[in-house]
């Protein structure tokens, strides 16, 4: 399976071009209770060494991100907290 970065990288060069249908789903703290929502691959604009930067201007840090789907497919998944 490889780290997020790994896969978020392959999913970037992948050449069957299903990029649209991958969703990342990542914690974020609001009000001081941690929640999930989710990030389409699609508005992640930079792969950095410590996250990734979506469209709005938003860092993600990889320790944020949980999951990788590709419709029902887990690509990346973090195991239990």
């Amino acid at each position: 399976m490889g780290t997020v970065r790994e896969v978020l990288n392959r999913v970037r060069w992948d050449r069957r071009g299903a990029r649209g249908a991958v969703v990342l789903t990542v914690l974020a703290r609001e009000g001081g209770v941690e929640r999930s929502h989710e990030v389409e691959f699609a508005s992640i604009v930079a792969i950095l060494p410590g996250g990734v930067t979506v469209a709005d201007g938003t860092f993600l840090p990889y320790h944020r991100i949980v999951a990788v789907r590709r419709g029902e497919e887990m690509l990346w998944g973090r195991g239990p907290r």
